[in-house]
């Protein structure tokens, strides 16, 4: 059986389980990537056992992929991502756009990748992943229309995306090798130990006036709705 084939076949094994109803087994993506992929890479496309994480293909999308912690951290309400020595994971998933790209005729522009986490009521799962895909062209549309009010501090966007009314800043450079997200957050608020949790995060690409950056949003969950909601797993914005 050659490799391409071996990883569908592997992949195709875990199909129950991930269709499941309502993700029924929580501990899902764990599984896969503690039993699986850091044993044998498949079903994930990579491992990178020095920053401590797999990419896997998600089921869903043309082009959508998870960044997967391979230690075990549930969530953004980790406390572990409050921890200054642990991995930048958003920096991570923002290196691997290459994987994002190769499903796609050509390379996503910079303000067409997104990466989401959602709250910990909007995820059905229960470990940390990071969702790498397109963004939504609504949202493309809405941040291009904002980006000149959103500035270095976190402020309201002007407009809502996807019905969320989410706060935003502007971080500059080509990558977020000196910027952690979580730990961006977590300065916000009063008690991070109980209130990350509460919280989506989303990064965005962005090209700025004087040079490349991204755009960070959050917000409070509400019912049902993740940060994942920004995106666009059919990738409209490349047709």
């Amino acid at each position: 059986m050659t490799y391409s084939r071996r990883v569908t076949a592997l992949a195709v094994s875990f199909l129950p389980l991930l269709f499941a109803p309502a993700f029924a087994d929580s501990d899902v993506l764990w599984k896969i990537v503690h039993d699986k992929c850091v044993v044998q890479t498949a079903p994930c496309i990579s491992v990178n056992t020095a920053e401590h994480y797999a990419m896997l293909k998600d089921l869903r999308g043309v082009a959508q992929f998870l960044l997967i912690p391979t230690d075990k951290i549930t969530g953004i309400e980790s406390a572990a991502l409050l921890d200054p020595a642990t991995h930048n994971f958003f920096a991570d998933a923002w290196a691997e756009q290459g994987d994002v790209d190769a499903r796609l005729p050509h390379a996503l522009p910079r303000d067409g990748l997104s990466l989401a986490v959602n709250a910990q009521q909007a995820r059905s799962q229960n470990q940390l992943h990071i969702h790498v895909d397109c963004l939504s062209a609504d949202a493309r549309a809405t941040l291009k229309t904002d980006a000149d009010k959103i500035g270095a501090d976190w402020s309201p966007l002007p407009d809502a995306i996807a019905g969320h009314k989410f706060v935003a800043m502007r971080v500059n450079g080509e990558t977020l090798g000196d910027f952690n997200p979580f730990l961006a957050l977590a300065k916000t608020l009063k008690d991070p130990t109980k209130e990350m949790g509460d919280h989506n995060l989303v990064v965005v690409g962005a090209s700025f006036a004087d040079g490349p950056g991204f755009i960070v949003l959050t917000d409070v969950a509400t019912t049902g709705m993740g940060g994942e909601d920004v995106q666009d797993h059919s990738c409209a914005i490349m047709h």
